[in-house]
């Protein structure tokens, strides 16, 4: 055994030490283990953040959904008064916005944005609720549908008609008058894209024109222009109701609309929602209405 030269006598030990080669392995090694879990950590973040974003929009539809579906449950016809709007429904007249759908469908979606209004009654008390999408800033109706997207409005009157029996004739003017509208609106839930309303008959069958009685006006979908294949108009007067309403509300999600907000060009801003559709979430439901004279649909 040899000796140390520091040490004479004493067997010399060897000392190993990490060379440049397995230094350079092992930081490699740290490097490819620390990008792994730093990209498991955003893909659970992105996971997390996108479940919460689903999760608010979510509630906000259905809550949005609840409200409208048990408001529409109680409308009333007005049997004494020939003038009467009961029920109102209108696509806006432009152009929906086309969103093409994922694989080979050659349909795409199409969004249209509807306003409705309706009566309610609390014994001489009637009401008149009227809901319509649009601008987030002026709630301007033309303006959201040339844009494609909007805020979802609710308008309501209270006022008591002392006359017996109460005319509620002026409450759709009042909802009609935008002045008188917007200074009543509520806000219920931005970023719609599509809000469509249908009417059908105690059949289930979807109404596409006249009742019976003179007391409803339905433009047929053989005369729509602009929502082809849909009824562009209802109006029904005095007892005529529908037997049930559906509803549809397409609602982007949050992250979706703030991007589209941050585009200042309208018409960059309206192709980038264009190519949108997996961020919308859509509701649909059919409100049967209680009230229904189901005289109206008889010839």
């Amino acid at each position: 055994m040899e000796s140390c030269a520091s040490s004479p006598g004493l067997p010399c030990r060897v000392r190993h030490g990490f060379s440049l080669i397995e230094i350079l392995v092992v930081v490699a090694l740290l490097s490819v283990i620390i990008l792994g879990l730093l990209a498991m950590f955003d893909q659970t973040k992105r996971a997390f953040t996108t479940g919460l974003t689903q999760v608010d929009v979510l509630e906000s539809g259905r809550a949005a959904m609840e409200m409208m579906t048990r408001e529409l449950s109680q409308m009333v016809s007005a049997p004494y008064d020939s003038n009467a709007v009961t029920f109102y429904a209108e696509i806006a007249p432009v152009s929906p916005l086309l969103q093409p759908l994922p694989g080979n469908n050659p349909e795409p979606r199409r969004n249209f944005l509807s306003e409705m209004f309706f009566l309610t009654r609390e014994t001489n008390t009637w009401k008149g609720i009227g809901y319509w999408v649009g601008a987030p800033d002026t709630g301007n109706s033309g303006a959201a549908a040339l844009n494609g997207w909007g805020t979802l409005y609710r308008y309501q009157t209270n006022t008591i008609f002392r006359a017996v029996p109460a005319h509620p004739w002026q409450l759709h003017a009042l909802y009609y008058n935008f002045n008188t509208r917007t200074q009543r609106m509520n806000r219920i839930i931005d970023g719609v894209v599509h809000f469509k309303v249908r009417a059908f008959d105690p059949s289930g069958v979807w109404i596409t024109n006249n009742l019976a009685a003179t007391n409803s006006e339905v433009r047929p979908i053989e005369l729509s222009t602009f929502a082809l294949n849909e009824v562009e108009f209802y109006r029904f007067t005095n007892n005529a109701v529908p037997a049930f309403v559906e509803l549809e509300l397409g609602v982007l999600e949050q992250r979706t609309l703030a991007r589209l907000q941050s585009i200042p060009d309208p018409v960059t801003r309206r192709n980038y929602l264009q190519e949108q559709v997996g961020r919308v979430h859509v509701f649909r439901t059919r409100v049967p209405i209680r009230n229904v004279d189901p005289s109206v649909y008889h010839r």
